[in-house]
């Protein structure tokens, strides 16, 4: 529960606007900071499964200026659906950097995803279908003279143990940790010395999968620069408009849980 307090403060100090329209937010940009930023710029490489990608059910648009989604070496609006993620439906990644720069935590945000729906752990590591887009986007990137500053990873529920082929669920949560680990140290052999974050994320349509979310918890190594992200476990089917993605509320919360998880 330490995660759900203060994000319902927070969303009650900072409550969204919430609209019937399918696009939350406007065209015209404002200035959301107010006070001396903690980082100048925050660069985010965005990782992950669906609920990384834009599978939520509420478009949205940044109103903040200087919030930024970067793709294959150019700049874009930072709109859902986010360019470099999968996936036609609203983002948790748009939400939060209108959250980084109306609380001061950034004065600019670029928003890096590489995210696909429904994708394993094992389809990112070196070796799997996926890997190489981690590898372009990273080059984009730095050709573009930008240092990732986090790296926020959302995954795990296709690697529930449900799915694992009938593996116990002890040995289904080292395999997620091997390849953990894989991935990290793959991004350190592109350059990306950030610190990584990994959400305990394992629910979808049933119930959470707790040898892996313990896993994940475990994942969390401040020598290599791995924290814990948002425990969106927490965030039941009221907060999911099909048992499984995000609906608005999902959306807010999953932004304000990364944000604590972020600023810690």
């Amino acid at each position: 529960m330490k995660y759900l307090l203060p994000v319902v403060v927070a969303l009650l100090l900072f409550p969204s606007c919430k609209t019937d329209a399918p696009v939350v937010g406007n065209n015209e940009k404002r200035e959301c900071n107010t006070l001396l930023s903690q980082l100048d710029t925050a660069v985010l490489l965005v990782m992950g499964q669906s609920n990384a990608a834009n599978a939520g059910n509420k478009l949205y648009s940044s109103y903040c200026n200087r919030t930024h989604n970067f793709y294959a070496g150019n700049y874009y609006e930072l709109n859902d659906p986010l360019k470099g993620a999968n996936g036609t439906g609203g983002s948790v990644w748009s939400r939060l950097a209108d959250k980084m720069l109306e609380r001061n935590f950034a004065a600019t945000v670029i928003v890096a995803p590489c995210a696909i729906g429904g994708t394993k752990i094992e389809q990112w590591i070196p070796g799997g279908e996926f890997n190489y887009l981690i590898g372009e986007t990273v080059a984009h990137l730095q050709t573009a003279g930008l240092k990732v500053t986090h790296v926020l990873w959302h995954q795990g529920e296709s690697n529930h143990v449900l799915y694992a082929g009938g593996i116990s669920a002890q040995q289904n949560a080292v395999n997620y940790s091997s390849a953990f680990h894989l991935l990290v140290n793959h991004l350190r052999s592109l350059g990306v010395d950030a610190p990584v974050y990994a959400a305990l994320t394992t629910r979808c349509i049933g119930e959470p999968d707790y040898a892996l979310q313990d896993a994940q918890r475990n994942l969390a190594n401040y020598s290599l620069k791995i924290y814990n992200g948002p425990n969106t476990d927490m965030l039941g089917n009221e907060f999911r408009y099909d048992k499984c993605h995000f609906n608005e509320q999902g959306l807010n919360l999953h932004a304000e849980m990364w944000l604590e998880a972020i600023r810690k």
